[in-house]
């Protein structure tokens, strides 16, 4: 039960305990945050620790919560709406992963086609670049990695980006190194990179999560979600983006994406559909 009331505190459900009495919370405080938790997942809301809300639990996922700001918390705790004021953002793999199958350039070129995911559609442009000024300074870190969200080896909490602001992590993306990252696979034991990177950009630029099934931005990994360069946004994210950014002026609302040509783009190598990227 304590792993589960950590759980719900971790990810926005459950203020945390009381620092002064060291108070934990009432049985109905539990009963009312499984409930939103389980709302929010998809699931029956009975506001008891079942199979599949154990189950959902244990389901990788984004570091950042769900939810805000519980109402039990004061208003400083809100996520305020936020983004980026200028529309041309630098950046940069400044680690990489140690021990990966995936190659500098393919995790570079898998970057760049996350981040294209949300500049074809909005008025933002990306720009790779060089050095430590990157607005979007992208790192694959393993356990405390001193920011706040602590990765906790394979599974678990799989990465998080820093939304929109002053602070100089502003737009910061962290992959956990413990990962095994995988790219075209079909296999079930990996995590796709990209799908987990347009999730985490999501989160970059602005976005926060939401609880609708199909959404890029549903706080759990989901698997691959195909050929990056074929890749289209769910309708339900391209109208919360649109909402702070407004259309790319080329774009159509329900145009689907063009097939990228590759002139001037990185190349992503080929791998076989079906075969496992596993050694």
């Amino acid at each position: 039960l304590l792993v589960s009331q950590d759980w719900l505190t971790k990810f926005g459900y459950l203020p945390p305990p009381d620092p002064v009495t060291g108070q934990l919370q009432t049985q109905e405080e539990l009963t009312k945050a499984i409930t939103a938790m389980q709302r929010f997942g998809g699931l029956e809301a009975t506001g008891v620790l079942d199979e599949a809300t154990l189950e959902l639990m244990k389901t990788p996922r984004c570091s950042l919560p769900d939810l805000a700001a519980t109402e039990t918390r004061r208003k400083r705790f809100a996520q305020a709406v936020t983004k980026w004021s200028k529309r041309n953002l630098s950046w940069r793999v400044r680690t990489f992963p140690k021990e990966s199958h995936l190659g500098h350039d393919t995790v570079r070129a898998l970057m760049y086609y996350a981040l294209k995911v949300w500049s074809d559609i909005t008025p933002l442009n990306f720009h790779e670049v060089a050095g430590n000024n990157a607005d979007i300074q992208i790192d694959f870190s393993k356990t405390d990695h001193n920011d706040g969200y602590p990765f906790d080896g394979p599974g678990g909490t799989v990465a998080h980006a820093f939304f929109p602001g002053d602070h100089h992590t502003a737009g910061d993306t962290h992959f956990d190194d413990d990962e095994y990252w995988t790219f075209r696979s079909s296999d079930a034991h990996g995590m796709d990179l990209f799908a987990v990177a347009v999730h985490e950009f999501g989160h970059a630029i602005g976005l926060t999560h939401i609880s609708a099934i199909e959404s890029i931005m549903r706080p759990y990994y989901q698997g691959p979600v195909g050929d990056p360069l074929k890749y289209d946004l769910p309708y339900e994210d391209k109208v919360r983006i649109w909402q702070l950014y407004g259309v790319r002026e080329s774009v159509s609302p329900t145009a689907k994406p063009e097939v990228s040509k590759t002139d001037d783009h990185p190349v992503l190598p080929e791998l076989p559909e079906n075969r496992s990227t596993v050694p």
